[in-house]
């Protein structure tokens, strides 16, 4: 079996390409998969490795209009027994390039191949309105033509799919209720979880030192609650002063043409509460290796995201269940499908500052309860290895072939 896989693809630098990666990392040794991934300025046009090998095939841009016939004129010269898309509304280009999107599936259709589609994340009907618009860096105005136009790309997901798979039961439950998808169409499949690097990224653990450590990572972007970090992180410095917050990873890239004025507002906000010293920012992008080792070290990790609107899986999150480290989250569908307050994590309302800062003075005070969350942590990783994963799609593609 040969699958095609439309996804953007690393050296791109989005949460989808990593996905993207890891997964394709154990689908190769099960199936051959052809990549029909982003040009990225330095990205070699093909690649191979794995078993049966991984084609990667470089033969479109994103935010272009012509991303659609790029991609489909590439199907057409590659053999394929199935096609997968991978789907996030701004994937494939911000504001007007995402709405052609379903373009690109009507011209998959006329292939007549078997058509699975990974929605990344689901939207609540309630959730459409000029607020979310706004803070998804796609303007306000004309807020119900682009409500309108969210509903028909995942009505048209649904006619023109095979199978449509989602990672957890909640997104299930919405596509099926909310978008009226039949549930016959619709498989959960678990975001993949990291498993811990061999060698040195083990050696990050520090258990001698006396200073604490709060660890944030992943992208940065205005929904992730960052500035209530700080915030808060600079009141528990009144009671933990041998404390620093490490805030891990780099602007977003989609941010340089949504949202320009973001860029460098994580550094401003720590000049501005004198946290220089105290809490760590780069804005620089961590390969697996170097994250690991700083979870490693991290004797808390944080997930203060405000932003509730959209149901998906957290990969940060993901990337450390294997290490059994007690996690802080905000108590919204992203996290709390997966989390329960006060059995493998805490959590709080979003864009509580105080609420925050007595979950990091409670947690940085109490090694037992910091030991006893991370343990039921771990359990989240059972059947969750990439592996596992991609055993599970490729029973879905078999399903239809």
């Amino acid at each position: 079996m040969r699958c095609g896989l439309i996804s953007p693809y690393p050296p791109d630098k989005c949460g989808i390409a990593l996905y993207a990666c890891k997964l394709v990392g154990e689908l190769s040794k099960l199936i051959e998969v052809s990549i029909f991934a982003n040009n990225v300025d330095g990205a070699g046009s093909t690649a191979r490795s794995g078993k049966g090998g991984v084609k990667v095939l470089r033969c479109w841009r994103r935010n272009t209009f012509t991303y659609p016939l790029d991609l489909f004129k590439a199907l057409l010269q590659e053999k394929t027994d199935l096609i997968h898309v991978q789907h996030e509304f701004l994937a494939y280009g911000v504001r007007k390039y995402s709405a052609i999107f379903p373009l690109l599936l009507l011209l998959i259709k006329t292939l007549s191949k078997p058509l699975v589609i990974t929605m990344h994340s689901v939207v609540p009907l309630e959730e459409l309105n000029e607020e979310f618009f706004l803070k998804h860096g796609v303007g306000g105005k004309f807020a119900l033509l682009k409500k309108i136009a969210v509903i028909s790309t995942v009505k048209l997901i649904a006619l023109l799919s095979n199978a449509i798979t989602v990672h957890s039961d909640l997104m299930r439950d919405y596509l099926i209720h909310m978008y009226g998808v039949k549930k016959t169409k619709v498989f959960t499949v678990p975001h993949g979880v990291d498993s811990p690097l061999k060698g040195d990224a083990a050696k990050g653990e520090n258990k001698g030192s006396q200073q604490k450590t709060v660890l944030f990572f992943g992208f940065i972007t205005p929904g992730k609650g960052i500035e209530t970090l700080l915030k808060a992180f600079s009141e528990l410095l009144k009671a933990l002063p041998n404390t620093k917050l490490l805030i891990l990873g780099s602007y977003h890239p989609r941010l340089y043409k949504e949202d320009p004025a973001y860029i460098g507002s994580i550094e401003k906000k720590i000049r501005e509460l004198n946290l220089e010293g105290k809490a760590l920012f780069e804005n620089r992008f961590v390969n697996d290796k170097e994250l690991q080792s700083h979870i490693q070290s991290a004797d808390v990790i944080v997930f203060p995201y405000v932003d509730g609107s959209v149901i998906g899986a957290s990969g940060a999150l993901s990337s450390c269940v294997t290490f059994g480290k007690p996690v802080i989250a905000t108590d919204i569908p992203r996290f709390n499908s997966e989390l329960k307050n006060g059995v493998n994590s805490v959590l709080i309302k979003p864009d509580d500052e105080e609420a925050l800062r007595e979950a990091l003075l409670k947690l940085l005070s109490n090694e037992r309860l910091r030991k006893k969350l991370g343990l039921k942590m771990k359990t989240l990783a059972y059947n969750r290895s990439w592996r596992h994963i991609a055993r599970r799609l490729v029973k879905v593609y078999e399903k239809l072939i």
